[in-house]
């Protein structure tokens, strides 16, 4: 008796156990089933879910923001509660109400996002997504079961018909409930704090924090209205070691411009008013956004300068290299014997992860722009072929011993090229690939246009290449025929405006 008696509470056990097995389970399985609320919020569509639990965090921890698709990031906001918020928002909706919505703050450098009715619709959101929540892991655990008795029934048919219906729908039922109340005892932990935080977020620093952001410049130099198309950026946008202007400026030669700029092609292929203010070793924060400082030139604002020219129609924009420090790379890759190491590969995620908060404010500031011009975002070009030990490759300054692994071509009396291709190469073509996918999502998201140039066939060791030597001034770079190349797939975009202007 004892016996059976020990028997009936270890299979009791087992059942409790392999419930609460399953209604974890039902949870689990529920956060990646259950679809977010849409929240809608001045003409803005953002999405509401949770963020799965993280055993390193316990019952406290941050949320998530997935801005404009480029990835998630912790909130500053941390949540009680293994259940904690992620925001998506995906795409800027340029609407009546985007001005409301978001703007820049001149006192902080940051941006927006409305006021109070922002934070209502998040709070609101959260607790209908944690009701769906509830009711798809009760669900899960009742499938769940039903799966289980199907299975056994096929296995063992007898055993199957000696279970009463009675006893079926109450385990049915226990199966459905137990998750359902696991999940409601989990969003309860979160549930008051976390609508008391969303409630009071009113801007995208409320979320994410502050971030290095520069402040948005006032229009800066003499109002125009003679100008269609102005180019902002970097050393490509410049220009940099081709033929100096006819008549340059000071500006023109302290930042490296010249006539064979993809601004100067455009201009004389569409007839329009080009108006180049790029300048070499720009970033957003300095140079595009702040002012730039070259020896005892400073360099206004190229959005601020873009601000004035209230005509232009249209914006081509490149830049992010000098952001992520691309060159910084090149120069590691080319020194030593690899650089696919993680070291490296997290130093430039975080450079990105910088760099895509301040483009974000770019995209917003443009899309602020009375005028409302299109503006064409140029993403990068791979400069490498197929073969790399040609002499536009090595370098002029190498040491008389070189070091193995040096250089991007195969060793002196090795076959390693394969190797070099894998550590080298690909490392900074997936670098490369990270940077221009962050240009692309940022100005899909704001219903801009991305255009990225193909150098296949006149890569550096080309019979006829696109691009700089070692031995030139500004390695890496185009050189004449490869700012041609870029502003042939910048064309149709900016022709199209002398058939609407």
């Amino acid at each position: 008796m004892v016996t059976t008696r020990a028997r009936r509470l270890s299979t009791r056990a087992a059942a409790t156990a392999g419930l609460v097995l399953l209604s974890a389970v039902a949870l689990v399985v529920a956060l990646l089933l259950t679809p977010a609320v849409a929240v809608t919020v001045f003409g803005q569509d953002l999405q509401l879910g949770a963020v799965s639990p993280r055993l390193d965090q316990g019952l406290s921890g941050p949320g998530q923001a997935d801005l404009f698709g480029e990835g998630p990031v912790d909130t500053v906001l941390s949540f009680d509660g293994p259940l904690r918020p992620r925001l998506v928002w995906q795409r800027f909706n340029r609407d009546d109400a985007a001005s409301s919505f978001i703007q820049a703050d001149p006192s902080s450098g940051g941006v927006q996002l409305g006021t109070q009715e922002l934070g209502q619709a998040l709070a609101t959101g959260w607790s209908l997504y944690l009701l769906r929540l509830v009711l798809v892991a009760g669900a899960l655990g009742g499938v769940a079961y039903l799966g289980l008795v199907g299975l056994r029934s096929i296995a063992n048919p007898n055993r199957a018909r000696t279970r009463s219906r009675r006893r079926r729908l109450l385990t049915l039922a226990a199966c459905g409930t137990l998750p359902m109340l696991l999940t409601a005892g989990a969003a309860a932990l979160t549930v008051t704090s976390a609508r008391d935080q969303l409630t009071a977020v009113s801007s995208l620093a409320d979320l994410t924090g502050t971030a290095r952001l520069a402040t948005a410049p006032e229009a800066t130099g003499p109002s125009r209205d003679d100008v269609d198309v102005v180019v902002l950026g970097d050393s490509t946008a410049a220009g940099v070691g081709n033929a100096p202007p006819v008549d340059p400026t000071a500006l023109d030669t302290t930042c490296g411009r010249s006539r064979d700029a993809y601004a100067s092609v455009l201009q004389s292929a569409t007839g329009l008013r080009v108006v180049n203010l790029a300048c070499s070793s720009a970033t957003l924060a300095q140079g595009v956004l702040g002012p730039q400082n070259e020896g005892a030139t400073t360099i206004p604002p190229q959005l601020g300068v873009l601000k004035s020219l209230t005509s232009a129609r249209a914006v081509v924009l490149s830049i992010g290299a000098n952001d992520v420090g691309w060159s910084d790379f090149l120069q590691y890759c080319y020194g030593l014997p690899r650089c696919d190491d993680q070291a490296s590969q997290r130093l430039f995620e975080n450079r990105l992860d910088t760099f895509l908060l301040q483009y974000a404010q770019l995209l917003q500031q443009l899309s602020a722009l009375p005028q409302h011009p299109q503006v064409i975002v140029t993403g990068y070009y791979d400069p490498f072929g197929d073969t790399f030990g040609c002499p536009a490759l090595r370098d002029p300054h190498a040491p008389t011993v070189l070091s193995p692994g040096y250089g991007f071509g195969a060793d002196p009396g090795q076959d390693n090229q394969k190797q070099k291709i894998t550590e080298k190469i690909e490392p900074l073509r997936s670098h490369l690939a990270l940077l221009n996918e962050i240009l692309a999502k940022g100005a899909a998201a704001f219903g801009y246009v991305t255009v990225v140039p193909s150098f296949t066939g006149h890569a550096l060791c080309s019979d006829q290449p696109w691009v700089q030597g070692l031995s030139e001034r500004y390695p890496f770079h185009p050189n004449a025929a490869g700012e041609l190349a870029i502003a042939a797939v910048q064309l149709p975009q900016i022709a199209a405006l002398r058939t609407t202007g």
